[in-house]
């Protein structure tokens, strides 16, 4: 398969070893771009459930394949678990209907209801899961993280359950590689890691340490050509709403081997990410930014976070018309 795609690559059989305690063989088969899709709110901040099926169009005429629901772009650590529920089964729904494979990241709300949710995911359709560790009692080693992972696979055992590392957010920052091996060890449907982090050196670690059918996703935008180059070509990053094409052909830059063209492009990419942040927070600017790029009203960031200003909206579309990524 060409790395250009940024879809999913052929199912391949299981091995007795890929099956978990239950019996049932599970499989992941996830690799590329996988954009984690914002939550539009209406002006008095309910979800605006009626914009997913022009999104998700939008994403697949694009040419993207998979998706991630409820990451940090999508918000629901800020959401009711009910909200959380619809907005899954919806794009559930209507990503079937495109050929989409649908993620949903479980974590960041209390124990009893990650574990419901992950439940609910499984009885609903959705392909795979990611999760967030526990925010407050967070674990204080490896053993802790693996067993906090084992629950939520227990939950869901038809499904794929990945990690998402992302310290900067989460404050969790245990040895990834370890984590890695110890999970792959004792947890039968654990597919792999969302690496959120600008580490590289690690990041290859975990890629080394990772078995057939398991997949590591960086969760950094702006290292996309070099995390490519040392063998990370899947990721999940929220630029893959706005500028999906652009991604896809550093991507295949690397692939040719054409550095040059690799850097440019990734700088351009570099360079829209650097418009957008040094107006504020990751959510409420990149919800702007989808707006001034896509035309896709995003709505307000979930409480309680704030709108930027339209000084600041105005700053970013100035930026990405000079970089010829808007209109």
């Amino acid at each position: 398969m060409s790395q250009s795609s940024t879809g999913a690559k052929p199912v391949r059989l299981c091995s007795l070893a890929e099956t978990n305690k239950t019996n049932i063989m599970v499989s992941f088969t996830v690799q590329g771009l996988v954009p984690p899709v914002f939550t539009a709110f209406n002006d008095d901040h309910s979800v605006n459930y009626n914009i997913i099926p022009s999104y998700a169009k939008f994403l697949a005429d694009a040419g993207i394949k998979a998706v991630l629901v409820g990451g940090t772009t999508g918000e629901h650590m800020s959401l009711p678990i009910e909200d959380r529920k619809k907005l899954i089964s919806e794009w559930v729904r209507v990503g079937k209907s495109l050929g989409i494979h649908i993620m949903v990241q479980v974590g960041g709300t209390a124990f009893p209801y990650v574990i419901e949710l992950a439940k609910y995911c499984e009885k609903v359709g959705v392909d795979s899961l990611l999760t967030l560790p526990e925010l407050y009692f967070k674990p204080a080693k490896v053993d802790d993280l693996v067993f906090y992972i084992e629950q939520i696979a227990k939950a869901a055992p038809k499904l794929p359950v990945l990690y998402y590392h992302i310290p900067s957010m989460s404050k969790v920052e245990l040895d990834m590689p370890a984590f890695v091996a110890a999970a792959s060890a004792r947890v039968p449907n654990f597919k792999g890691i969302k690496f959120t982090h600008n580490d590289l050196s690690v990041g290859a670690q975990v890629l080394r340490t990772l078995k057939d059918g398991q997949e590591v996703f960086l969760g950094a935008d702006t290292l996309l050509a070099p995390a490519a180059l040392l063998g990370i070509r899947s990721s999940i990053g929220t630029t893959f709403n706005l500028f999906p094409r652009l991604a896809v052909e550093i991507l295949q830059a690397v692939q040719s081997k054409d550095g040059e063209k690799a850097r440019a492009l990734q700088e351009k990419l570099c360079k829209a990410v650097e418009a957008h942040v040094v107006e504020g927070e990751w959510v409420p600017i990149m919800k702007a930014g989808m707006e001034i790029v896509t035309g896709f009203k995003m709505g307000p960031p979930a409480y309680p976070q704030r709108p930027i200003s339209a000084e600041a909206r105005q700053r970013i579309q100035t930026k990405l018309r000079a970089l010829g990524l808007a209109k």
